[in-house]
């Protein structure tokens, strides 16, 4: 079969091989091609291809690596304009899979070229994700069992055809950054996906009402993604939940009875959360053994004894921020009351508490009992050591039976 890098359009993509001397020796050739080709899996396509000109016994080698990493950065440096590297990008890629030999893939990495244009309309950014969606077919169609995809540029977002998952495959991970994500995902995802047990969400935005699955166990919304008004999370499987996302609003979460460790932010700084959205959000935590809770809304007025959190009566470990610490303690004490088996206390300070992020509200009764409290663990930069704040918060845990020695003083590693 033709080597991809004799003169045709695939040598002039991947470009000129680095050469050995002739009849060097070499310890890698006496390791058995198998290993061999797992080795190699671990280079970006463009490299990966290079290797068929180090002897005869390289030259098709690539063809059968169970892992693939195509990334439109490899053709950066290459002649041309932005388009005209994206288009050698592209002539490569397709031809990489065409002569690639049918192996069954674990893993395959996909970081796409997508121009970010005022001027561009939808049918441009659906033509432009067009072999995208056509290469993440050939990945699953190969049985692949992670897929991760993200765009080159940021601000810029792929199309991706949700039809592509609809078909059964054996995906059990699948990472997405700056991926739009239109109506029917989570549906064809549910219906070809039947082993899926990991989802990552980076910058996408998510149009279906509800996100629902039978079968994830781990599932994260990060930062930049943006979600339908109302969404709702039902995922009866799910162990593991991180929502970080500084959307309008918080989703609904119903249906999370195996739900065992959260990490979660709530708030934006942009526009008021509504009271009522944290409260619910903050039922469908509380089952929960493991609690990591960021607050970034605005300044939030309590009313006096208001029953805002729930009781977390499975929780060990909590762990909060310093938004927790305004208003003598407020939000902190709130938690500790309502968290009467808690083992671990975990306070992040990153900076003095800012009067603009943080709860307000009074209480009758400021003691909290919490007789399974073994640590207190206070992280905090070396500039707050003798700050005034944290030596009330010591003498308020110690007055609350607290003793020193389990109170542990960290700074933060750069």
């Amino acid at each position: 079969m033709k080597c991809p890098c004799d003169p045709d359009p695939m040598a002039e993509a991947s470009g000129d091989a680095l050469m050995v001397r002739a009849g060097a020796a070499c310890r890698i050739n006496a390791l058995p091609n198998h290993v061999l080709i797992r080795a190699i899996s671990f280079l970006d396509a463009r490299q990966l291809v290079q290797t068929c000109l180090l002897s005869r016994r390289w030259r098709d080698l690539w063809r059968s690596v169970p892992r693939i990493n195509a990334s439109r950065k490899e053709f950066e440096g290459t002649a041309g304009t932005w388009v005209q590297q994206n288009l050698l990008f592209k002539k490569f890629f397709n031809r990489f899979l065409m002569l690639r030999n049918p192996t069954p893939l674990d893993e395959f990495k996909l970081l796409f070229g997508v121009p970010d244009s005022q001027y561009s309309v939808e049918s441009d950014f659906v033509a432009e994700s067009e072999d995208a969606n056509l290469w993440i077919g050939h990945a699953l169609h190969c049985n692949a069992r992670s897929v991760n995809v993200s765009v080159h540029d940021v601000g810029a977002k792929l199309y991706l055809d949700s039809v592509v998952f609809a078909s059964k495959c054996f995906l059990t991970s699948l990472e997405l950054t700056w991926v739009i994500l239109f109506t029917g995902f989570f549906e064809n995802l549910q219906m070809g996906c039947k082993m899926l047990e990991r989802l990552k969400l980076y910058g996408c935005s998510i149009n279906d009402a509800e996100i629902s699955s039978q079968t994830l166990k781990l599932f994260t919304i990060d930062t930049g993604c943006v979600l339908a008004e109302q969404i709702s999370i039902s995922i009866p499987s799910l162990i593991d939940l991180g929502y970080l996302s500084e959307d309008i609003g918080t989703p609904l979460l119903k249906n999370l009875g195996s739900l065992e460790t959260a990490t979660v932010s709530i708030g934006t700084k942009n526009y008021d959360t509504p009271l009522s959205d944290i409260c619910q959000f903050l039922r469908g935590l509380s089952d929960v053994t493991h609690l990591d809770l960021l607050y970034k809304g605005r300044k939030l007025k309590i009313e006096k004894d208001f029953h805002w959190c729930p009781k977390f009566n499975n929780l060990t470990i909590l762990t909060l921020g310093e938004w927790c610490l305004c208003a003598d303690f407020y939000a902190l004490v709130v938690f500790l009351q309502n968290s009467p088996n808690l083992m671990k206390l975990i306070l992040k300070v990153r900076k003095k508490p800012d009067t603009r992020e943080m709860f307000i509200g009074e209480l009758e009764e400021r003691y909290f009992t919490c007789e399974h409290l073994k640590i207190v663990e206070i992280v905090r930069p070396e500039n707050l050591e003798h700050d005034p704040m944290l030596n009330d918060l010591e003498k308020f845990l110690v007055g609350n039976g607290i003793r020193s020695d389990q109170i542990e003083i960290k700074n933060w590693k750069l």
